[in-house]
């Protein structure tokens, strides 16, 4: 076993913490704490359990398991494994969150600066330093972990610093208990991050095996103790950025979107230089994503290619897709891309605790009737939410949360798991 580095651990930290904190991590939290007013920090706690808080046992997970992300939905079977990731790649990569962090970076860090800047030319730019910085993937991690990540922690930090010492107002009337809750757990479920950090994993195991970190015990120290980096920072910034939005709630008008407010707060708080700090905090946060997703995405369909069609080829590929799709027909893709996620999400997090218990669960069958029912149910609320027909999954418990899937699936598997100890298991994994 490899002596795990903390040089490494914050490296590793840094990076999952760049990773995951996209553009739209970046316009949630004050969002939140605008609507809470003086119940903020609940508000706040349910939004990152909900995203960090999923996100890190997905990370977890794959490393307490040792197979990478496989590990988790191998239980599938080969065929429906291979399937599952290839389409979370896909639509958590290129056909969403790389062309989005372009074209946010365009409309909310480089257009309020450089008013009548080209957004062809400006995602260009983007994507061309995403690109280098992609192609070369030995070096990712570093970069991210060690350069633009620091960036950005320091450029928010600084935008909550200064608006803790001169707060926009008082923290305003606190919102229902109830709404504040499901207001956070929505959000921070509705970010489906988890997803992002399957992927993201693919990107992780790369790197740290580059470091020396080969046998599991060394993967799994290095992936936990960066894990608990990432968390800590998230919590900082998520937290700051709430309270800063909690502050703006008897200031403001009620009305503002969640952009409006971002970019209203940050001018207030910072006077002129606003903009600028705002168009780093942006551009360092979306291109983390995009250049870990399009390392992370490459990766994976090399090796599903067993090399026929290279890692570089790939990057090419998702580039240039990316770039396109950053200017024209976003909206399109994402309509399409999006329910696939609503599906798959889900089952991810069934597949994810599930695994956690895989001593003590031997039967692929237990998986896969209780990931089938949630795919189930899934499938039938994104259809409802489509097309407009009810399908009565709006009745079932926790329907308001978007977890009617949660309940059924519990009993599903406990069904399965008392067939399967009963000594009637179809297949011992």
């Amino acid at each position: 076993m490899k002596k795990i580095k903390t040089s490494d651990s914050l490296t590793l930290g840094f990076a999952l913490f760049a990773m995951f904190f996209g553009a739209g991590n970046l316009i949630f939290p004050p969002y939140l704490g605008f609507m809470s007013g003086g119940n903020w920090f609940i508000g706040f706690i349910c939004f990152i359990a909900a995203d960090a808080g999923l996100s890190l046992l997905a990370l977890f997970t794959i490393a307490w398991i040792g197979d990478g992300v496989e590990g988790i939905t191998e239980v599938l079977g080969s065929k429906m494994s291979k399937l599952f990731l290839a389409l979370s790649c896909l639509s958590i990569g290129p056909f969403i969150a790389i062309p989005r962090t372009g074209a946010i970076t365009y409309e909310i860090g480089v257009a309020p600066l450089l008013d009548g800047a080209n957004s062809v030319i400006v995602t260009g730019i983007f994507f061309l330093v995403c690109f280098i910085f992609a192609y070369r993937r030995a070096q990712v991690i570093d970069v991210i972990g060690k350069v633009l990540s620091p960036i950005m922690f320091i450029a928010l930090i600084y935008l909550v610093t200064r608006g803790v010492m001169n707060p926009m107002g008082p923290k305003g009337d606190p919102d229902l208990l109830s709404h504040v809750i499901r207001n956070g757990v929505v959000s921070g479920y509705q970010t489906m991050d988890m997803m992002g950090s399957a992927v993201f994993s693919m990107a992780i195991v790369f790197e740290i095996i580059n470091k020396g970190y080969k046998d599991p015990t060394s993967q799994f120290g290095i992936i936990s103790s960066s894990g608990l980096i990432c968390g800590l920072l998230l919590f900082i910034v998520y937290g700051g950025l709430a309270w800063l939005g909690a502050t703006a709630n008897g200031v403001y008008d009620p009305g503002l979107t969640q952009t409006e407010l971002l970019t209203k707060l940050t001018g207030d708080v910072l006077g002129e230089p606003g903009l600028i700090v705002l168009a780093v905090i942006v551009a360092c946060a979306c291109m983390t994503t995009a250049v870990g997703l399009l390392t992370s995405v490459s990766s994976y369909f090399a090796d599903l290619t067993k090399g026929k069609v290279s890692y570089e080829a790939f990057v090419i590929i998702f580039t240039l897709f990316s770039w396109g799709i950053s200017n024209f027909g976003i909206s399109t893709i994402i309509s399409i891309a999006a329910p696939i996620l609503q599906v798959m999400y889900p089952v991810l997090i069934v597949l994810t605790v599930l695994r956690l218990f895989r001593s003590k669960i031997h039967d692929v069958y237990v998986y896969r009737w209780a990931a089938g029912i949630t795919a189930a149910i899934s499938l039938m609320s994104t259809l409802s939410s489509l097309t407009g027909r009810s399908f009565g999954m709006e009745r079932l418990p926790l329907a308001d949360l978007g977890f009617e899937w949660l309940l059924p699936a519990l009993i599903v598997t406990a069904a399965a798991l008392i067939v399967s100890n009963s000594g009637h298991g179809l297949h011992r994994h």
